[in-house]
């Protein structure tokens, strides 16, 4: 097959420097057989100039030969935009500190209940302003302070010689150890974590760990063993994840006694597999012990299973989706299976808007009965982007006792930090109107958390069509 011809030396990428090149003066010509050059985007380095010149391929034009090409410069960009955001980050922790309210307790290992930290303030702005769980956003506040100590890391993401992946996987690796050896490990594994997948990263990064200091390796794995934890994690059509983390003999000792129960539980006939005997296993012991154990009260009530569900569904009228509170939308089937087995707490809602009633006392401590109003109105934390069981939270006062009511509608279900931030800091907090809250932060920006009807069913939001026949009987 005949070869393009070599192009011209003047037409060489290594001959233009991004300074000396304009990207709104290259004509794109995909007849012409020398651009784009073979190897150009490669040459590029991750930046602003890249970006312009990946705006300009005409993907359905370009030839095959290039897709791939263009997809390693995209995903090298998106690397260089990830450090632009942490380093904008990094630089927002360091100004939230002169905000009023904002202070570093003086105890690392506490929380100063009269401040707000640096880190819970800039994670509030950067959660509000890119909609992330609170969670999320202290993640991306701790990746921030953490690439402050490993100058290497910083710079291969900038340069697109490594993804966020790997960036956070690094940083998580050393975090154990103190800058001198975090940097040592940054420095053995850095020049090689561009040509490896993020497996063989972490591999060569546990290695690297372990050989810098054998003896603290296995103090922290001693120490380790006080972070065992059980987890929650809600997943699709229902279902959630229960995640137990502990020593690993603690797990597989669980792990038989969970096997050999199942496999006792085999009767002739029995459909289930041995995983879901495992599973069915664990359901009764939190069933049974729910039931029957004694357990400390929330809010003045024992932990109960609760479901929100509408008459019309309950009497088998219609389908549509219960409440699981604390989790979410559940099918109607399984909220009608749920109500079945529990207790009735009547619970009247406007049949408009799927918001409740009013209710008010005198004193600043909301009696019973509001207080399962407002956490089974409310559900979660009312701050913003949180999904922490109303439960689990405090009962705030969004204008301050005395000047504010003890009312359901001056209190807000609100997680400990969402709280303080909404006491120390110049937040400010009100209502829309309509059910929802308007919450500036004090960078200026304004957001709007809706009302969250109880049951967001579509009855509730119009009257719906007209009848084509408006004449008794109805």
């Amino acid at each position: 097959m005949e070869m393009p011809p070599e192009p011209p030396a003047a037409h060489s990428p290594a001959d233009h420097s991004p300074a000396e090149l304009d990207p709104a003066d290259i004509a794109l010509d995909f007849d012409d057989p020398y651009w784009p050059y073979p190897g150009m985007l490669d040459a590029c380095e991750a930046g602003p100039y890249l970006a312009a010149l990946l705006n300009q391929v005409r993907l359905r034009e370009a030839p095959t030969g290039l897709m791939v090409e263009v997809a390693a410069a995209a995903a090298r960009l998106a690397s260089w935009a990830a450090s632009v955001e942490l380093a904008a980050t990094s630089e927002l922790i360091n100004r939230v500190s002169d905000w009023r309210g904002v202070a570093e307790p003086a105890d690392p290992t506490t929380s100063d209940p009269d401040h707000v930290s640096s880190d819970l303030m800039a994670a509030t702005e950067i959660g509000a302003a890119l909609n992330l769980s609170p969670q999320s956003a202290r993640n991306r506040i701790q990746l921030a302070r953490s690439l402050r100590r490993l100058p290497g890391t910083r710079r291969a993401l900038a340069e697109g010689r490594i993804d966020l992946v790997k960036t956070r996987d690094l940083v998580a690796a050393v975090a154990v150890l103190d800058d001198t050896d975090a940097r040592a490990v940054e420095d053995r594994v850095l020049t090689r974590a561009g040509g490896q997948t993020a497996a063989m990263l972490r591999a060569a990064m546990r290695r690297a760990v372990i050989s810098i200091d054998p003896t603290s390796a296995q103090q922290r794995h001693e120490v380790a063993v006080d972070s065992r934890a059980v987890y929650r994690e809600m997943l699709d059509d229902g279902m959630s994840r229960l995640e137990y983390v502990d020593a690993s003999e603690h797990v597989e000792a669980v792990y038989l006694w969970l096997t050999g129960k199942a496999k006792a539980a085999k009767a002739p006939g029995d459909p289930r597999d041995l995983d879901q005997r495992r599973a069915d296993v664990l359901a009764d012991l939190g069933r049974h012990g729910l039931a029957h154990d004694h357990l400390p009260n929330r809010h003045g009530r024992r932990p109960q299973i609760g479901v929100v569900v509408a008459a019309t569904t309950l009497l088998g009228q219609d389908d549509e989706p219960g409440e699981l509170v604390g989790v979410g939308p559940v099918t109607a089937q399984v909220a009608r299976r749920i109500a079945g087995d529990g207790t009735w707490r009547r619970i009247l809602t406007d049949p408009r808007s799927g918001r409740f009633d009013e209710l008010s006392a005198e004193s600043y401590e909301p009696p019973q009965d509001m207080r399962d109003h407002v956490i089974a109105r409310d559900r979660t934390c009312r701050g913003l982007g949180c999904r922490m069981p109303a439960d689990l939270c405090d009962l705030d006062h969004r204008d301050p006792h005395p000047a504010g009511p003890t009312s359901a509608a001056n209190l807000d279900a609100s997680c400990r930090p969402w709280h303080r931030v909404k006491t120390h800091t110049d937040t400010a907090v009100k209502s829309d109107g309509a059910g929802g809250l308007v919450i500036t932060l004090p960078s200026g920006r304004r957001y709007s958390r809706p009302a969250d009807p109880v049951l967001d069913q579509l009855c509730l939001a119009g009257p719906g069509p007209p009848r084509e026949d408006d004449t008794p009987p109805f």
